[in-house]
């Protein structure tokens, strides 16, 4: 497990409650993770206290990424899209921020979340339709947004939280060339994309199956570290992630029952247009952002993949040949 000086957790824990002891270790840490999450004991029970180290040396723009991401959530959250909800610390304010000769470091908290993960061997479209409907629910609210094409740094006036900040650290991140050329592909078919409010804006950017918790018929969403600004068109792509690695094929292995995620779509995309308008031809471009997230998880799966030489193959084909997953289907 990472480790943060105790001195730092317990400035953090006094920052939300008045006895330090309440708030014990319950996940992350881990050489994946993003930070280190407390939950509070007591009257508290269940809440949650995350806390992220963003580097040292010049972390401003670490800063302005995760401040731009809290900011969006705290909108989402009274806006009434079912999403994680953030607690405010005892000063008020949404997160807590110190620096430490460690580097610098931030905390955030949020209420507890009732309900469940869904099984990926359990098809439900009633659950599916909900899964849409929030996905739908953010979309809309995102449009009264007001930073929707990108933020904007206030000191030096530069953009970040783009979509082409996010596709060039892939691009660096890439050393095969095959899958470099196929990423450039996908640019130049981004690049010709409309990019207006109806059609694009802050968005959660990872909305798949184990973000997600059910409750009753609700699907709230978690998760917000890596909201970007993006084509809607994104988060209904990868809604669909664990569909094609577990049920029908079409992200390491070519398709096996198309039906199955068609069928999904179906269910998602009708519960989705319950709560946002987007044009039905954008789906005509699910195959390329399917293929984006493809090479994503590829770049992110290093140690996974060269591991298992035979995923490691069949999952370059895959991303070098490109093959279509859905093509034109009817909605």
């Amino acid at each position: 497990m990472k480790s943060i000086p105790i001195e730092i957790q317990n400035t953090f824990k006094r920052a939300y409650t008045i006895d330090p002891s309440l708030l014990i270790p319950y996940g992350g840490g881990q050489e994946g993770s993003d930070g280190v999450v407390f939950r509070f004991q007591g009257e508290k029970a269940g809440d949650l206290l995350k806390i992220l180290h963003l580097g040292t040396g010049n972390t401003h723009f670490a800063e302005l990424h995760f401040t731009a991401r809290i900011k969006f959530l705290a909108f989402l959250n009274q806006s009434g899209v079912p999403t994680m909800k953030l607690i405010p610390a005892l000063d008020g304010l949404l997160y807590q921020r110190l620096d430490a000769p460690s580097g610098c470091w931030v905390a955030y908290a949020m209420k507890k979340v009732v309900g469940k993960t869904m099984s990926p061997n359990i098809w439900d479209p009633d659950l599916i339709q909900n899964w849409g409907r929030t996905i739908g629910k953010l979309h809309q609210a995102t449009q009264s947004y007001p930073e929707w094409h990108d933020c904007v740094d206030p000191e030096s006036g530069e953009s970040f939280l783009t979509w082409e900040s996010e596709w060039q650290s892939f691009y660096d991140m890439c050393e095969d060339a095959e899958v470099c050329y196929r990423l450039k592909n996908i640019k130049a078919i981004f690049d010709a994309l409309p990019v207006r409010r109806d059609c694009f804006g802050f968005i959660h950017n990872d909305p798949h199956l184990w973000n997600l918790r059910i409750n009753n018929s609700q699907v709230i969403l978690l998760d917000f570290d890596v909201a970007n600004h993006h084509w809607f068109i994104t988060d209904i792509a990868i809604s669909s992630q664990h569909i094609l690695n577990k049920h029908s094929g079409g992200f390491y292995n070519p398709v096996k029952n198309r039906e199955f995620l068609v069928d999904f779509f179906k269910a998602l995309i009708f519960g989705y247009d319950q709560e946002n308008d987007l044009d039905h031809t954008w789906l005509t471009h699910l195959d390329t952002f399917i293929a984006y997230r493809r090479i994503l998880l590829y770049l992110l799966s290093y140690n996974w993949r060269k591991s298992n030489p035979d995923l490691q193959k069949s999952w370059k084909e895959m991303i070098v040949v490109q093959p279509e997953i859905l093509g034109k289907i009817d909605l």
